[in-house]
């Protein structure tokens, strides 16, 4: 494969932008994703593809809890990219107004919208994992904002 051909035609597949969440021993966990897809309909279901060193995998593979919120992002929450997108930041949601909800996982107030997922199946995928998850609950809280829709320059970089 000629990768210098290949990356920006790959980078093309577009995506959305999103805030995994979760709960490890009563402390919230978050992280940005971007592989994220739906898969089914009946029963709601997505994917998410993450690299498997990664916490928020520990929390719902290993952890009493098999769910993870999807914060899923507007155009108008560019400031919660940065603190979540950087994997050594010890607290993410200091600066973050959480909601709480029925499930106990972190949901950011100003998303567009929430969804609370319990993980499925897992499938190795290359350099990362594609974790399945059942939908089981979600709110669309900002009906008038648009979703980030994300082009990468390169297929083979974040």
């Amino acid at each position: 494969m000629d990768k210098d051909r290949v990356a920006p035609a790959l980078g093309q597949i577009t995506s959305g932008l999103f805030i995994a969440t979760a709960t490890v021993d009563e402390e919230p966990i978050g992280m940005l994703c971007s592989f994220v897809e739906q898969a089914s309909f009946h029963p709601p279901m997505v994917t998410m593809a993450l690299t498997p060193d990664r916490r928020l995998v520990e929390a719902f593979t290993f952890g009493d809890c098999k769910q993870v919120g999807l914060n899923i992002l507007s155009t108008n929450n560019q400031n919660l990219i940065g603190p979540f997108a950087n994997p050594n930041n010890e607290d993410p949601f200091e600066d973050v107004l959480l909601v709480e909800n029925s499930h106990r996982l972190p949901q950011l107030e100003r998303a567009l919208a929430f969804l609370v997922c319990e993980y499925r199946q897992e499938m190795i995928a290359g350099d990362h994992h594609v974790y399945l998850f059942e939908v089981l609950d979600g709110e669309l809280i900002d009906a008038d904002a648009e979703p980030i829709m994300r082009v990468r320059r390169n297929g083979f970089t974040y």
